[in-house]
């Protein structure tokens, strides 16, 4: 008899289930009631089981990656041209010989500062190039130098005459000097300019100060230069001017052309006879409407040589916020600038007398110190005038409230400046300093002040 194969065996073995008219035909599978707790491992469909202790002692240790400190070099690019926006010619020239690459990023981008007129050197490297690249220029400086040269070195000496920048310009027409400005400036790009010096190497002759001819000629040619980067548009972009002025102060036209001006500096070289009418109508109204009319947070002062009058002058401006001043101690000098916060003042008497003080009907024998607070700049201008100033020649004064009385703020202020003319090595009791060294009353200040003076 024939043996049944295996699977109908298996097939006899599993009773089939019944089926129910209407009945899905699929198995179902009994869930279970089990419960069970989930591994750790488990919480994320993408997360792996952690290895065993036995693996993880077998595991090699990487070492962390050396931590590279920062520097300049590692800042992004646009990091590093927004710093360099905020430094100054000299700062960009000395962080150029730093390294290859600020070599070449600054020095090689732009042509940070020349001499003007044009030095023989540089003219030298013009005629030697077949061609040459107008980088945009950083800095304008015009010092006119006394300094001799040959005006065609190639010749023999007998054949070339010597001159200098100074002859140059003192010994031409001013139709010559506008000429000699247009003819250089075509060579140069000047849509970057930021710095403008054009204070000279010495406004001193053999101890004397410079003429009025020669000041009459040095304004002319600063004044073309001026003009000429004006008619470029370029003065948009100037941040720092330094110039020698004397009592036509020329510069008012120029102060609304320049809004990004971050540091302005006026040397002035009036000469001490200038005439009644001159000194009020002319030289004090456009001084007060220079600094009126700049927007430097910085502003320095350095008076050469001025005509000694009691005339007080009205500084007012409303974006200074540091003033320098360098002049002689019967300047006279009020200030209403509302952002003000620091005030230095060096006291030019000191380098030029023997006795240190020469304010106003000062005696002879107490001038060995200065009257900080009255030399220079009047510090009872100040109240309600400057509110946010914080320190005056050195002295700490912030603290001190304008919201009281002058008399009380007077005597808070003058007990901070006597303690500070006892560490100058001051000996007179407070009384008597304060009587010859100090003011009782709140100086009045003008309210007509730049053209108003002239014109009401």
């Amino acid at each position: 008899m024939p043996r049944p194969c295996l699977i109908e065996r298996v097939g006899d073995e599993i009773p089939a289930p019944r089926k129910s008219p209407g009945q899905n035909t699929t198995s179902l599978l009994r869930r279970s009631t089990r419960k069970r707790s989930m591994p750790p491992g488990f919480t994320s469909m993408f997360s792996s089981p952690p290895p065993s202790a036995k693996k993880s002692r077998k595991a090699p240790k990487v070492p962390p990656l050396p931590v590279i400190p920062p520097t300049l070099l590692t800042l992004p690019y646009c990091a590093i041209s927004r710093l360099l926006l905020c430094l100054d010619v000299a700062s960009l020239e000395n962080l150029s010989a730093t390294c290859y690459y600020f070599d070449q990023l600054i020095a090689g981008k732009f042509l940070l500062a020349l001499h003007f007129p044009f030095p023989v050197g540089f003219i030298k490297e013009v005629m030697a190039d077949n061609c040459f690249e107008k980088k945009p220029l950083l800095k304008i400086s015009c010092k006119k130098s006394w300094e001799d040269f040959q005006t065609i070195p190639d010749l023999p000496g007998d054949l070339s005459e010597s001159s200098s920048t100074h002859k140059l310009i003192i010994g031409n027409s001013p139709d010559m000097m506008d000429y000699l400005v247009f003819s250089q400036m075509s060579l140069l790009s000047l849509h970057k300019l930021r710095e403008l010096d054009l204070v000279p190497d010495s406004v001193r002759i053999d101890g004397r100060v410079l003429g009025h001819r020669i000041m009459d000629s040095y304004s002319n040619f600063d004044c073309s230069l001026l003009r000429h980067i004006s008619s470029l548009g370029s003065l948009s972009c100037v941040t720092r001017l330094d110039v020698l002025v004397d009592h036509n102060l020329y510069l008012e036209q120029y102060m609304l052309q320049m809004p990004n001006l971050l540091e302005l500096g006026l040397s002035i070289l009036t000469g001490g006879s200038l005439s009644k009418h001159v000194y009020l109508n002319k030289y004090i109204p456009r001084l007060e409407a220079v600094v009126a009319a700049s927007k430097a947070p910085i502003l320095k002062v350095t008076v050469v040589a001025e005509t000694r009058r009691l005339v007080y002058k009205v500084f007012k401006n409303n974006y200074v916020e540091k003033l320098v001043l360098t002049g002689p101690c019967t300047f006279n000098l009020f200030l209403v600038m509302e952002r003000l916060k620091e005030v230095v003042v060096v006291n030019l008497d000191t380098l030029f007398f023997e006795d240190n003080c020469n304010y106003w009907k000062s005696r002879s024998d107490d001038r060995g110190l200065h009257r900080d607070g009255l030399c220079c700049v009047h510090i009872g201008s100040v109240y309600e005038n400057c509110p946010n100033l914080e320190r005056f020649m050195g002295v700490e004064i912030g603290s001190v409230s304008h919201n009281q009385s002058f008399n009380k703020w007077n005597t808070r202020i003058k007990k901070r400046f006597f303690d500070h003319y006892l560490q100058q090595g001051g000996s007179k009791e407070m009384k008597a300093w304060a009587k010859t060294r100090w003011f009782s009353r709140r100086p009045v200040v003008p309210k007509e002040i730049g053209y108003d003076r002239v014109f009401n």
